[in-house]
């Protein structure tokens, strides 16, 4: 087994999973596959790209009673890479099924599965914290007893974390199953909290699990299947994820998208162009044979998923998976709520971002405050000056970039650039303070950003913009004045220094020459 990452972003990352049987791209859904009710030929995967799958070995157990284990490749009729399930979902649907945990490991060795499950005892969304700590243990006791029970070393064991809604308990899971040698780890329990919208919660169990886990494995998160919680997901470090929905949905006449899921009764035409909707109307599917109809909406249910999980690699390879969550959490409130916990923990994702991409970022609202590329500049942009000069002279950062650019200030920047007493800093909406010395570094020079007119916004980087201006220990400050923002930074400018030490200049009024003579008189001045 290898598992190797080209590229990350946030906690995403773009790899690839090698297993005996081949290697495919991650993050990948594994589409889960009834053995003995196949809606779909397996041509299709082939078609589509699909080189990794699923289905349920102790289903397929159950179905082969009594008779000799066949190769799931063969049951399938699928030569790549192939998951099994251990049964756990039963168990959390009917509370036991008929197997041991060593006879499912033995099972799924002669079957010649290529990603395997141990039994493990799934939480479930409502147990109380004594039955949630019970299941961890259980799961942990299952798992020492099915690392003894493998015997090929060929096949990639997975070790499940539980706990289910009591984050502890998954830390707890977490850090215990960490210490137990599986290629894969995965978090279970979440697939009623996904069906309620419960992202919050999902986001706090998905960040207690990574914490406790090595992050050179990859991670599988249970029964997420629908587009529209991928990025997000992603972005939390899932790698692996699987699902009947595609299937399931389609039986109930229920099309995916990525921005939610629609009625093929209420749709007039198809926006999407996969093979299936490309020549067809949602009225022509509707009057087609009931078996047709659902295997062509599964079908376009699976191009639904792998072409969102398409836009996150490039979104990931881009350095733009932040904007990416910024659209789609536009798309239902709670997908909102999701994106809104996913920033609280920006200290857990900022450690894992690239700290120069190959594009430039958009700034794109006040959640732009809380992406990797904001934090990291916030902490190092105080360190970023060594010299220290009598006079700051402040500068607005506008639309144009580089700063020093900007035509209407230009002038004024050249000037004084290499003034041996000023030091010249623009105040930016996207940034807050911006020294000269950083105006052409990423990522300030590649940032698509807007002034949001948000007064609070302009008081938290005017507030930086002091603390910045305040580390420099000047004589006197000169402030060139534009707009709120700038009346904003003025007020905290003589709020930190007092206002004697504090110039103010009418940057909207007054021109570029009249500007330098100003300047220049107040550092005769000083001087």
């Amino acid at each position: 087994m290898s598992f190797h990452v080209q590229s990350k972003d946030l906690l995403g990352r773009v790899g690839t999973l090698k297993t005996k049987s081949g290697a495919f791209t991650t993050p990948h859904m594994f589409p889960v596959l009834d053995p003995y009710h196949q809606i779909l030929d397996p041509v299709f995967y082939e078609k589509a790209g699909i080189s990794a799958v699923m289905t349920n070995a102790y289903l397929m157990r159950r179905g082969q009673r009594g008779s000799q284990p066949i190769d799931v490749h063969t049951t399938l009729g699928f030569s790549h890479s192939i998951a099994t399930d251990s049964g756990a979902y039963q168990i959390l649907e009917y509370g036991k099924v008929e197997v041991k945990p060593w006879e499912i490991i033995d099972y799924q060795e002669r079957i010649n599965t290529d990603i395997g499950v141990i039994l493990d005892f799934p939480t479930g969304f409502r147990s109380d914290p004594k039955r949630a700590r019970w299941t961890v243990d259980e799961t942990l006791r299952r798992a020492d007893e099915a690392l003894d029970s493998v015997t090929r070393r060929d096949i990639l064991w997975t070790g499940p974390v539980q706990g289910g809604v009591h984050v502890r308990e998954v830390e707890r899971s977490a850090a215990e199953m960490s210490r137990r040698n599986f290629a894969v780890y995965a978090l279970g329990s979440p697939t009623e909290l996904m069906e309620s919208q419960r992202y919050d919660i999902l986001v706090e169990m998905i960040v207690a699990a990574k914490k406790g886990l090595p992050p050179s494995k990859p991670f599988h998160l249970f029964g997420a299947g629908h587009p529209v919680l991928f990025p997000f997901l992603v972005a939390l470090g899932c790698d692996l994820f699987d699902s009947a929905a595609y299937a399931l949905y389609a039986r109930a006449g229920r099309y995916l998208t990525s921005e939610g899921t629609q009625l093929l009764g209420d749709m007039h035409e198809f926006v999407c162009l996969c093979p299936v909707c490309i020549d067809t109307t949602p009225i022509e599917m509707l009057g087609a044979h009931p078996k047709a109809r659902e295997e062509r909406l599964a079908q376009h249910n699976l191009w639904a998923c792998f072409s969102e999980l398409r836009r996150i690699r490039e979104a990931i390879r881009r350095g733009r998976l932040w904007e990416l969550l910024e659209a789609r959490a536009r798309v239902h409130p709670s997908l909102m709520d999701c994106f809104d916990q996913i920033r609280k923990h920006s200290e857990l994702v900022e450690p894992s971002s690239p700290i120069v991409k190959p594009h430039g970022i958009f700034h794109l609202s006040a959640s732009s405050e809380e992406r990797p590329e904001s934090m990291v500049y916030r902490g190092r942009v105080s360190r970023s000056v060594q010299e220290k000069r009598k006079i700051v002279l402040a500068l607005p950062g506008r639309w144009r970039r580089p700063f020093h650019e900007d035509p209407r200030y230009q002038v004024i920047s050249n000037t004084f650039d290499d003034h041996p007493n000023i030091s010249i800093c623009y105040y930016s909406p996207s940034w807050g303070p911006v020294p000269i010395e950083l105006d052409e570094t990423f990522p300030i020079a590649q940032t698509e950003g807007r002034d949001l007119g948000d007064p609070t916004l302009y008081k938290s980087k005017a507030e930086g913009v002091a603390r910045f201006v305040r580390n420099l220990r000047p004589r006197s400050v000169i402030l060139v004045s534009e707009g709120d923002y700038g009346r904003h930074v003025s007020t905290e400018l003589v709020k930190t220094l007092g206002k004697r030490r504090v110039a103010v200049l009418d940057g909207e009024k007054m021109k570029p020459q009249s500007l330098i003579r100003s300047v220049n008189r107040r550092v005769r001045r000083t001087s």
